[in-house]
Protein backbone atom coordinates (compact mmCIF):
# COMPACT_ATOMS: atom_id res chain seq x y z
CA UNK A 1 0.00 0.00 0.00
CA UNK A 2 2.59 2.26 1.07
CA UNK A 3 5.12 1.92 -2.27
CA UNK A 4 1.67 2.30 -3.96
CA UNK A 5 0.92 5.61 -2.74
CA UNK A 6 4.16 6.70 -3.68
CA UNK A 7 4.81 5.43 -7.28
CA UNK A 8 1.21 7.61 -7.47
CA UNK A 9 3.09 10.35 -6.62
CA UNK A 10 0.47 10.73 -3.35
CA UNK A 11 3.41 11.20 -0.68
CA UNK A 12 6.29 12.85 -0.45
CA UNK A 13 9.73 11.91 1.33
CA UNK A 14 9.07 14.79 3.90
CA UNK A 15 5.46 12.92 4.48
CA UNK A 16 6.87 9.34 4.57
CA UNK A 17 9.29 10.29 6.56
CA UNK A 18 7.62 12.44 9.25
CA UNK A 19 4.36 10.16 9.33
CA UNK A 20 6.27 6.51 9.39
CA UNK A 21 9.61 7.41 11.16
CA UNK A 22 11.53 5.19 8.47
CA UNK A 23 15.26 4.78 8.10
CA UNK A 24 17.37 6.79 5.56
CA UNK A 25 18.23 3.16 3.99
CA UNK A 26 14.43 2.79 2.82
CA UNK A 27 13.84 6.42 2.13
CA UNK A 28 15.70 5.60 -0.40
CA UNK A 29 14.63 2.25 -1.52
CA UNK A 30 10.73 3.65 -1.67
CA UNK A 31 11.81 6.98 -3.32
CA UNK A 32 14.40 5.35 -5.47
CA UNK A 33 13.47 1.59 -6.03
CA UNK A 34 15.33 -0.66 -7.67
CA UNK A 35 14.55 -3.38 -10.16
CA UNK A 36 14.56 -6.88 -8.77
CA UNK A 37 17.35 -8.30 -6.97
CA UNK A 38 20.20 -9.90 -9.56
CA UNK A 39 21.32 -12.98 -8.91
CA UNK A 40 24.64 -13.24 -7.03
CA UNK A 41 27.75 -13.41 -9.11
CA UNK A 42 28.56 -16.92 -9.49
CA UNK A 43 30.76 -19.99 -11.80
CA UNK A 44 29.53 -22.00 -14.58
CA UNK A 45 31.53 -23.77 -17.44
CA UNK A 46 31.28 -22.59 -20.24
CA UNK A 47 31.88 -24.96 -22.97
CA UNK A 48 33.84 -23.55 -25.94
CA UNK A 49 33.63 -25.80 -29.21
CA UNK A 50 37.20 -27.33 -30.15
CA UNK A 51 38.68 -25.66 -27.32
CA UNK A 52 39.06 -26.44 -24.04
CA UNK A 53 35.65 -25.81 -21.61
CA UNK A 54 36.47 -22.49 -18.90
CA UNK A 55 35.07 -21.68 -15.84
CA UNK A 56 33.91 -18.13 -16.18
CA UNK A 57 31.96 -15.62 -13.57
CA UNK A 58 28.38 -14.75 -14.62
CA UNK A 59 27.41 -11.55 -12.45
CA UNK A 60 23.97 -10.41 -14.39
CA UNK A 61 24.77 -9.69 -18.29
CA UNK A 62 28.40 -9.05 -17.57
CA UNK A 63 30.73 -12.23 -17.76
CA UNK A 64 34.42 -12.60 -17.28
CA UNK A 65 36.85 -15.41 -17.95
CA UNK A 66 38.95 -17.17 -14.63
CA UNK A 67 41.40 -18.26 -17.41
CA UNK A 68 40.97 -21.21 -15.41
CA UNK A 69 40.07 -24.97 -17.21
CA UNK A 70 37.54 -27.56 -15.97
CA UNK A 71 39.85 -29.37 -13.65
CA UNK A 72 40.84 -26.16 -11.77
CA UNK A 73 37.35 -25.60 -10.35
CA UNK A 74 39.19 -24.51 -6.98
CA UNK A 75 41.07 -21.87 -8.71
CA UNK A 76 37.97 -20.86 -10.23
CA UNK A 77 36.23 -20.37 -6.80
CA UNK A 78 39.49 -18.39 -5.64
CA UNK A 79 38.81 -16.03 -8.44
CA UNK A 80 35.45 -15.82 -7.69
CA UNK A 81 35.90 -14.47 -4.13
CA UNK A 82 38.37 -12.08 -5.50
CA UNK A 83 36.18 -10.50 -7.94
CA UNK A 84 32.99 -10.47 -5.26
CA UNK A 85 35.84 -8.66 -2.63
CA UNK A 86 36.56 -6.28 -4.85
CA UNK A 87 32.82 -5.39 -6.40
CA UNK A 88 32.03 -5.39 -2.50
CA UNK A 89 35.03 -2.82 -1.83
CA UNK A 90 34.01 -0.74 -5.03
CA UNK A 91 30.07 -0.44 -3.66
CA UNK A 92 31.47 0.75 -0.37
CA UNK A 93 33.59 3.45 -1.56
CA UNK A 94 30.73 4.46 -4.19
CA UNK A 95 28.15 4.80 -1.31
CA UNK A 96 30.39 6.26 0.88
CA UNK A 97 31.26 8.87 -1.51
CA UNK A 98 27.63 9.17 -1.63
CA UNK A 99 26.73 9.94 1.49
CA UNK A 100 29.48 12.69 1.42
CA UNK A 101 28.08 14.25 -1.37
CA UNK A 102 25.29 17.29 -0.07
CA UNK A 103 24.26 17.17 -3.33
CA UNK A 104 23.29 13.53 -3.43
CA UNK A 105 21.98 13.45 0.35
CA UNK A 106 18.06 14.14 0.89
CA UNK A 107 16.92 16.01 4.20
CA UNK A 108 14.48 13.48 4.58
CA UNK A 109 17.25 10.83 5.23
CA UNK A 110 19.45 13.09 7.60
CA UNK A 111 15.83 13.82 9.48
CA UNK A 112 15.32 10.40 9.82
CA UNK A 113 18.46 8.91 10.89
CA UNK A 114 18.29 11.72 13.63
CA UNK A 115 14.99 10.72 14.61
CA UNK A 116 15.34 7.18 15.00
CA UNK A 117 19.13 7.14 16.33
CA UNK A 118 19.59 10.47 18.19
CA UNK A 119 16.62 12.43 19.14
CA UNK A 120 15.41 9.62 21.51
CA UNK A 121 18.69 10.10 23.56
CA UNK A 122 18.27 13.97 24.13
CA UNK A 123 17.13 14.85 27.17
CA UNK A 124 14.65 17.11 26.10
CA UNK A 125 11.03 17.25 25.57
CA UNK A 126 9.88 14.81 23.17
CA UNK A 127 6.80 16.33 22.18
CA UNK A 128 8.45 19.47 21.32
CA UNK A 129 10.82 17.49 19.18
CA UNK A 130 8.72 15.63 16.99
CA UNK A 131 6.76 18.99 16.33
CA UNK A 132 9.64 20.54 15.68
CA UNK A 133 11.29 17.93 12.85
CA UNK A 134 7.46 17.85 11.79
CA UNK A 135 7.40 21.44 10.51
CA UNK A 136 11.46 20.79 9.20
CA UNK A 137 10.06 17.61 7.32
CA UNK A 138 7.16 19.53 5.15
CA UNK A 139 9.21 22.64 4.27
CA UNK A 140 12.89 20.59 3.48
CA UNK A 141 12.19 16.69 2.84
CA UNK A 142 12.36 17.48 -0.79
CA UNK A 143 15.70 18.97 -0.48
CA UNK A 144 19.39 17.71 0.10
CA UNK A 145 22.15 18.96 2.33
CA UNK A 146 23.28 21.17 -0.36
CA UNK A 147 20.28 23.20 -0.84
CA UNK A 148 20.61 24.25 2.90
CA UNK A 149 21.77 27.82 2.55
CA UNK A 150 21.77 31.58 3.88
CA UNK A 151 18.97 32.47 1.17
CA UNK A 152 16.68 28.98 1.93
CA UNK A 153 17.26 29.25 6.02
CA UNK A 154 15.74 33.14 5.32
CA UNK A 155 12.62 31.59 2.96
CA UNK A 156 12.12 28.92 5.88
CA UNK A 157 11.80 31.38 8.77
CA UNK A 158 9.40 33.77 6.44
CA UNK A 159 7.31 30.58 5.66
CA UNK A 160 7.14 29.58 9.74
CA UNK A 161 6.43 33.43 10.82
CA UNK A 162 3.77 33.52 8.37
CA UNK A 163 1.89 30.01 9.74
CA UNK A 164 -0.72 30.60 12.79
CA UNK A 165 0.67 29.50 16.55
CA UNK A 166 -0.63 25.69 16.63
CA UNK A 167 -1.00 25.88 20.14
CA UNK A 168 -4.56 28.26 19.47
CA UNK A 169 -7.96 26.73 18.15
CA UNK A 170 -8.30 29.81 15.99
CA UNK A 171 -5.63 29.75 12.91
CA UNK A 172 -7.36 33.29 12.18
CA UNK A 173 -6.84 35.11 15.33
CA UNK A 174 -4.14 33.35 16.53
CA UNK A 175 -1.10 34.73 16.72
CA UNK A 176 1.93 33.99 14.32
CA UNK A 177 4.96 31.57 14.73
CA UNK A 178 7.60 34.02 16.22
CA UNK A 179 11.30 34.36 14.53
CA UNK A 180 12.71 32.56 17.45
CA UNK A 181 10.70 29.64 17.12
CA UNK A 182 11.80 28.86 13.43
CA UNK A 183 15.61 29.52 14.62
CA UNK A 184 15.00 26.57 17.33
CA UNK A 185 14.06 24.14 14.50
CA UNK A 186 17.07 25.36 12.51
CA UNK A 187 18.81 24.41 15.17
CA UNK A 188 18.01 20.97 15.59
CA UNK A 189 18.30 20.83 11.89
CA UNK A 190 21.46 21.71 12.05
CA UNK A 191 22.01 19.20 14.92
CA UNK A 192 20.80 16.43 12.47
CA UNK A 193 23.02 17.11 9.69
CA UNK A 194 25.82 16.92 12.22
CA UNK A 195 24.87 13.94 13.49
CA UNK A 196 24.63 12.90 9.70
CA UNK A 197 28.23 14.51 9.22
CA UNK A 198 29.93 12.15 12.13
CA UNK A 199 29.48 8.92 10.22
CA UNK A 200 29.93 10.46 6.72
CA UNK A 201 32.00 13.03 6.48
CA UNK A 202 30.23 15.76 4.03
CA UNK A 203 32.84 17.14 1.44
CA UNK A 204 31.51 20.93 2.46
CA UNK A 205 28.31 21.11 5.70
CA UNK A 206 26.46 23.91 5.25
CA UNK A 207 25.70 26.65 7.60
CA UNK A 208 22.62 27.23 9.12
CA UNK A 209 21.71 30.83 8.56
CA UNK A 210 19.20 32.47 11.56
CA UNK A 211 18.20 35.80 12.73
CA UNK A 212 20.13 36.79 15.86
CA UNK A 213 18.44 36.17 19.17
CA UNK A 214 17.44 39.33 21.26
CA UNK A 215 19.15 39.91 24.59
CA UNK A 216 16.91 37.81 27.35
CA UNK A 217 15.84 40.72 29.71
CA UNK A 218 16.61 37.84 32.36
CA UNK A 219 13.49 40.15 34.26
CA UNK A 220 12.03 38.23 37.75
CA UNK A 221 9.18 38.31 39.27
CA UNK A 222 8.91 40.69 42.59
CA UNK A 223 7.47 38.95 46.01
CA UNK A 224 4.33 40.64 45.75
CA UNK A 225 3.71 39.65 41.64
CA UNK A 226 4.59 36.11 42.74
CA UNK A 227 1.81 36.00 45.35
CA UNK A 228 -0.49 37.97 42.99
CA UNK A 229 0.57 34.67 40.21
CA UNK A 230 -0.11 32.02 42.94
CA UNK A 231 -3.56 33.44 43.89
CA UNK A 232 -4.97 33.34 40.35
CA UNK A 233 -3.58 29.89 40.23
CA UNK A 234 -5.91 29.31 42.97
CA UNK A 235 -8.59 31.12 41.31
CA UNK A 236 -9.15 34.44 41.57
CA UNK A 237 -9.02 36.90 39.20
CA UNK A 238 -7.68 40.55 39.74
CA UNK A 239 -10.41 43.42 38.73
CA UNK A 240 -10.80 47.37 39.31
CA UNK A 241 -12.80 46.33 42.36
CA UNK A 242 -10.23 43.79 44.07
CA UNK A 243 -10.36 40.10 43.52
CA UNK A 244 -13.35 38.01 42.27
CA UNK A 245 -13.05 34.17 43.21
CA UNK A 246 -13.78 32.23 39.88
CA UNK A 247 -15.85 28.78 39.64
CA UNK A 248 -14.73 25.37 41.08
CA UNK A 249 -13.81 24.32 37.57
CA UNK A 250 -11.75 26.93 37.31
CA UNK A 251 -9.54 26.28 40.37
CA UNK A 252 -9.46 22.25 40.04
CA UNK A 253 -8.09 23.04 36.32
CA UNK A 254 -5.50 25.18 37.77
CA UNK A 255 -4.16 22.68 40.22
CA UNK A 256 -1.05 22.01 38.45
CA UNK A 257 -0.08 25.05 37.85
CA UNK A 258 -0.28 25.89 41.71
CA UNK A 259 2.45 23.01 42.27
CA UNK A 260 4.53 24.52 38.84
CA UNK A 261 4.72 27.62 40.52
CA UNK A 262 5.81 26.80 44.68
CA UNK A 263 7.96 24.44 42.68
CA UNK A 264 9.54 26.71 39.92
CA UNK A 265 9.90 29.56 43.12
CA UNK A 266 11.13 27.80 45.54
CA UNK A 267 14.07 25.83 43.51
CA UNK A 268 14.14 27.59 40.30
CA UNK A 269 14.50 23.87 38.50
CA UNK A 270 13.72 24.50 34.63
CA UNK A 271 9.98 24.02 33.28
CA UNK A 272 10.34 21.07 31.17
CA UNK A 273 12.05 19.32 34.48
CA UNK A 274 9.02 20.35 36.56
CA UNK A 275 6.24 18.68 34.30
CA UNK A 276 8.29 15.55 34.07
CA UNK A 277 9.00 15.32 37.75
CA UNK A 278 7.67 11.57 39.11
CA UNK A 279 6.54 10.63 42.98
CA UNK A 280 8.52 7.94 42.37
CA UNK A 281 12.24 6.95 41.63
CA UNK A 282 13.01 6.41 38.20
CA UNK A 283 15.47 5.67 35.38
CA UNK A 284 14.59 8.61 32.85
CA UNK A 285 12.68 10.95 34.53
CA UNK A 286 13.11 13.40 36.93
CA UNK A 287 11.89 12.12 40.32
CA UNK A 288 11.05 13.25 44.46
CA UNK A 289 12.34 11.78 47.19
CA UNK A 290 10.21 12.97 50.19
CA UNK A 291 11.67 11.07 52.64
CA UNK A 292 15.29 12.80 52.00
CA UNK A 293 13.79 15.87 51.08
CA UNK A 294 15.34 16.02 47.90
CA UNK A 295 14.31 16.60 43.83
CA UNK A 296 16.44 14.95 41.63
CA UNK A 297 16.15 16.41 38.06
CA UNK A 298 17.35 13.69 35.89
CA UNK A 299 16.65 10.24 36.26
CA UNK A 300 19.26 7.74 37.05
CA UNK A 301 19.83 6.21 33.86
CA UNK A 302 20.10 10.19 32.51
CA UNK A 303 23.61 11.55 31.54
CA UNK A 304 24.29 15.16 32.21
CA UNK A 305 24.19 17.39 29.66
CA UNK A 306 24.79 21.46 29.05
CA UNK A 307 21.93 22.34 30.92
CA UNK A 308 22.90 20.87 34.52
CA UNK A 309 20.11 19.06 36.69
CA UNK A 310 21.61 18.48 39.72
CA UNK A 311 20.45 17.37 42.84
CA UNK A 312 18.46 19.97 45.11
CA UNK A 313 17.74 20.16 48.32
CA UNK A 314 13.82 20.99 48.84
CA UNK A 315 13.32 24.18 51.35
CA UNK A 316 11.10 23.01 54.45
CA UNK A 317 7.96 25.39 53.16
CA UNK A 318 7.77 23.67 49.87
CA UNK A 319 8.98 20.14 51.04
CA UNK A 320 5.32 20.39 53.31
CA UNK A 321 3.67 21.56 50.41
CA UNK A 322 4.60 18.74 48.70
CA UNK A 323 4.18 16.01 51.15
CA UNK A 324 0.47 17.17 51.47
CA UNK A 325 0.15 17.03 47.99
CA UNK A 326 1.18 13.37 48.38
CA UNK A 327 -1.22 12.59 50.79
CA UNK A 328 -3.90 14.00 48.24
CA UNK A 329 -2.84 11.88 45.18
CA UNK A 330 -2.46 9.21 47.09
CA UNK A 331 -6.30 9.27 47.82
CA UNK A 332 -7.52 9.82 44.01
CA UNK A 333 -8.47 7.25 41.44
CA UNK A 334 -6.68 6.70 39.78
CA UNK A 335 -3.32 7.13 41.52
CA UNK A 336 -1.31 10.13 39.66
CA UNK A 337 2.41 9.28 39.17
CA UNK A 338 3.51 12.68 37.88
CA UNK A 339 3.78 15.48 41.00
CA UNK A 340 1.98 17.78 38.03
CA UNK A 341 -1.23 16.18 36.27
CA UNK A 342 -4.95 16.95 34.80
CA UNK A 343 -7.70 14.45 36.85
CA UNK A 344 -5.17 11.95 37.58
CA UNK A 345 -2.97 11.89 34.59
CA UNK A 346 0.02 13.41 33.31
CA UNK A 347 -0.15 16.36 31.60
CA UNK A 348 -0.49 15.45 27.96
CA UNK A 349 1.73 19.35 26.54
CA UNK A 350 3.00 22.21 27.62
CA UNK A 351 1.58 24.85 30.25
CA UNK A 352 1.81 27.55 29.35
CA UNK A 353 -1.73 28.32 27.94
CA UNK A 354 -2.63 27.61 31.86
CA UNK A 355 -0.22 29.54 32.63
CA UNK A 356 -0.94 32.74 30.19
CA UNK A 357 -4.58 32.89 32.04
CA UNK A 358 -2.85 33.36 35.14
CA UNK A 359 -0.67 35.94 34.33
CA UNK A 360 -3.67 37.33 33.53
CA UNK A 361 -5.82 37.22 35.92
CA UNK A 362 -3.06 38.72 38.26
CA UNK A 363 -2.56 41.31 36.30
CA UNK A 364 0.83 40.86 35.55
CA UNK A 365 2.42 41.68 31.75
CA UNK A 366 1.83 39.43 28.86
CA UNK A 367 5.40 39.09 28.92
CA UNK A 368 5.83 36.81 32.09
CA UNK A 369 6.11 33.01 30.84
CA UNK A 370 6.91 29.91 32.49
CA UNK A 371 10.55 30.90 32.45
CA UNK A 372 10.41 33.69 35.28
CA UNK A 373 9.89 31.03 38.15
CA UNK A 374 13.88 30.07 37.03
CA UNK A 375 15.11 33.71 36.98
CA UNK A 376 12.97 35.03 39.67
CA UNK A 377 14.64 31.96 42.22
CA UNK A 378 18.29 33.33 40.76
CA UNK A 379 17.69 36.83 41.04
CA UNK A 380 15.85 36.16 45.00
CA UNK A 381 19.04 34.04 45.92
CA UNK A 382 21.14 36.94 45.26
CA UNK A 383 19.23 39.58 46.89
CA UNK A 384 19.59 37.23 49.79
CA UNK A 385 22.94 37.24 49.57
CA UNK A 386 23.62 33.87 48.56
CA UNK A 387 27.30 32.33 48.59
CA UNK A 388 27.55 32.66 44.49
CA UNK A 389 28.90 28.91 43.98
CA UNK A 390 26.34 27.44 46.61
CA UNK A 391 23.47 29.43 44.68
CA UNK A 392 24.91 28.62 41.16
CA UNK A 393 24.32 24.07 42.41
CA UNK A 394 20.93 24.84 43.75
CA UNK A 395 20.22 26.34 40.15
CA UNK A 396 21.64 24.25 38.43
CA UNK A 397 23.71 26.47 35.88
CA UNK A 398 27.35 27.89 36.20
CA UNK A 399 29.12 30.63 38.64
CA UNK A 400 30.09 32.49 35.49
CA UNK A 401 26.00 32.90 34.20
CA UNK A 402 24.76 33.16 37.58
CA UNK A 403 27.50 36.24 37.83
CA UNK A 404 27.02 37.63 34.75
CA UNK A 405 22.98 38.22 34.76
CA UNK A 406 22.13 37.88 38.43
CA UNK A 407 25.21 39.05 40.16
CA UNK A 408 24.24 42.95 40.11
CA UNK A 409 21.39 42.11 42.16
CA UNK A 410 23.58 41.12 45.11
CA UNK A 411 23.65 43.97 48.12
CA UNK A 412 27.11 44.02 47.82
CA UNK A 413 27.38 44.51 43.88
CA UNK A 414 30.27 46.69 43.49
CA UNK A 415 30.39 47.35 47.08
CA UNK A 416 34.34 47.57 47.01
CA UNK A 417 34.02 50.14 44.01
CA UNK A 418 31.60 52.42 45.63
CA UNK A 419 33.85 52.54 48.85
CA UNK A 420 37.37 53.20 46.49
CA UNK A 421 35.56 55.87 44.55
CA UNK A 422 33.87 57.78 47.50
CA UNK A 423 37.05 57.25 50.42
CA UNK A 424 39.41 59.71 50.97
CA UNK A 425 42.63 59.66 49.20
Amino acid sequence: MLRTEIRKGRLTPAEVAGKFFVTPAQIRELFNPCPAAPKAPRLYLKQREGREAVWIIRDGQYERSTSCGADCAGQAEVELANYILSKTTRAAVEDARRNSDPSKVGLAEVIALYLDERAPKRATDKATTAGFFSHLLAWWGDKTIADVKRSTCHAYINHRTSMPDARYKDPATAPRVSEQTAARELDDLSAAIGYWNGEDTLISRPKISKPEKPESPREALTRSEAAALLKAALGYRKTDKGWVKLSGSARANRAHLRRFILIGLYTGTRHSAIRALLWEESLHQAWVDLDKGMIYRRGRGERETTKRRPVVKLPPRLLAHMRRWREMDAADEPRPVTVLHHGGRPLAGKIRTGFEGCVRDAGLSPEVTPHWMRHSAATWLMEGGADMWTAAAYLGMTVATLEKHYGHHRPDHQAGAVRAIGGKR
